[in-house]
């Protein structure tokens, strides 16, 4: 797909720029609540599901050879993979979501 030439590049530092954020913020947390590691670890593997998803669909976009015979084929490998990993991430995601709610309602049960 043509774009902007800055595009990908817009894309990307926004993207990792957002992920550390984010990765600072979980890790910080955890630190301070040491005692329940599986909904922050569940939180780093929804980043890091969703940067290979990035990775894949940034390929898709980017990674263009007119020339090349199965280019559409490949581009649509790339999208459906990105699309897996998406997938993958968004079930982390729920997951950890199920987990901060399992322990908010132990402390609640515990006041």
């Amino acid at each position: 797909m043509p774009l902007e030439e800055e595009i990908p590049l817009f894309l990307t530092v926004g993207f990792v720029a957002i992920i550390l954020l984010f990765t600072i913020c979980i890790i910080t947390l955890w630190v301070r609540n040491k005692g329940n590691n599986t909904p922050y670890m569940m939180a780093l593997l929804h980043l890091i599901l969703l940067s290979t998803a990035f990775y894949f669909f940034m390929n898709a976009i980017t990674e263009l050879d007119y020339n090349h015979p199965m280019a559409s084929e490949e581009n649509s490998l790339q999208i459906g993979i990105a699309s897996g990993f998406w997938a993958l991430s968004m079930l982390s995601l729920l997951a950890t979501i199920f987990q901060f709610a399992k322990i908010a309602r132990k402390n609640n049960k515990l006041e």
